[in-house]
């Protein structure tokens, strides 16, 4: 494609700079000494060139202004058409690069949110387990407290039960004190006997006491280690609670971040089909493009067909005719490519 500025001037001075050194004319020598231009833009002013400088036949039959204007014509309809041509293709291009670019940011962006999403649901799986093995040591620990104050509430009741049965040797040694008492009016002998026999039971309810208060103290000993184990696992219990608490309230922030990254991830599906809709409407525009440049070839056509008509018996209405022919193979030609490039398009998206 020629950068726009590539006139008929142009191409007369290098075509005269060529025959200056004894060379013919061609487009790809005209190319070559200008540096610039394309093929299609440069054939047709190399043609007029030639007609102007006599090197086809005659046109003299035909009017002047009709090949002044159909020429200009001409002209004007292949600069539009390479003007059209071009700004598709950086269209096209800038287009294509941009939606490349955003596909692979949303890409990305979904590969580290399905990254993070599977991080989290690892991190929520370990706590979990974690919590429920917290649940089951804290069963453990509630099994472990009813146990203790079962043993509690028994040793209490035997505590009670030791006390009243030293409450009721304390009666019975009372009893036999008075008992004692009341028979030391018997006889020396009697009273022997019964001081004997008394001496043997006291000694024998002294023992009884000491081991009643022995078993006591051991009792009451017992019962203060159970109050404190009660303690001891009360707090441990309170502290598992505050403990499950925080989890929870861990457990809660992260269930928010995972609402919060899927609420991203359907933006990015969401910012996909838009970019996915908007290479539909450039695929629309190239359509409408392609069809505005089928009603400028049909245009041409008119145009060859009413030259050709008026210029039955002149070689240069037939030159003419074909470089217009050529032209349009040319333009044929670029449009199958742009189609083929924008077919690549729509595969590498759909992909």
């Amino acid at each position: 494609m020629a950068r726009a500025g590539i006139t008929y001037y142009d191409v007369s001075k290098a075509a005269e700079a060529i025959k200056i050194q004894n060379q013919e004319p061609t487009v790809d020598r005209v190319r070559e000494h200008l540096g610039t231009g394309s093929k299609s833009t440069i054939a047709p002013l190399l043609k007029r060139w030639r007609s102007d400088n006599g090197e086809v036949v005659d046109v003299s039959g035909l009017p002047n202004d009709l090949v002044e204007v159909v020429k200009a014509l001409h002209e004007r309809v292949q600069q539009m058409a390479d003007q059209r041509i071009a700004q598709s293709r950086d269209e096209f291009k800038a287009s294509n690069d941009q939606l490349r670019k955003e596909l692979t940011e949303a890409r990305n962006s979904i590969a580290q949110l399905t990254d993070r999403q599977q991080d989290l649901n690892a991190q929520l799986s370990q706590i979990t387990e974690a919590k429920a093995l917290q649940s089951k040591s804290l069963e453990d620990v509630r099994i472990k407290l009813a146990t203790a104050e079962a043993q509690r509430d028994e040793a209490l009741s035997r505590t009670a039960e030791l006390k009243e049965s030293v409450a009721e040797l304390k009666q019975e040694n009372k009893d036999i004190r008075d008992h004692f008492e009341h028979y030391q009016q018997r006889t020396a002998e009697d009273r022997q006997q019964e001081r004997e026999q008394f001496h043997v039971v006291n000694q024998g309810l002294k023992d009884q006491i000491q081991d009643l208060q022995h078993r006591l103290i051991q009792a009451e000993s017992s019962a203060s280690e159970l109050i404190d184990t009660n303690a001891h696992l009360q707090r441990q219990t309170h502290e598992l609670e505050q403990a499950n608490a925080m989890n929870k309230s861990t457990l809660d922030r992260q269930v928010v971040d995972i609402e919060n990254l899927e609420h991203r991830l359907n933006d990015a599906s969401a910012k996909s089909r838009e970019q996915q809709h908007k290479s539909e409407q450039l695929a629309d525009n190239i359509a409408a493009l392609t069809s505005q440049k089928a009603d400028a070839d049909k245009q041409v056509a008119v145009l060859s067909q009413a030259l050709e008509a008026t210029k039955t018996d002149l070689i240069v209405s037939q030159n003419r005719v074909e470089a217009l022919s050529d032209e349009n193979r040319l333009i044929l030609q670029e449009k199958a490519v742009i189609q083929g490039q924008f077919k690549q398009l729509q595969d590498s998206l759909s992909r």
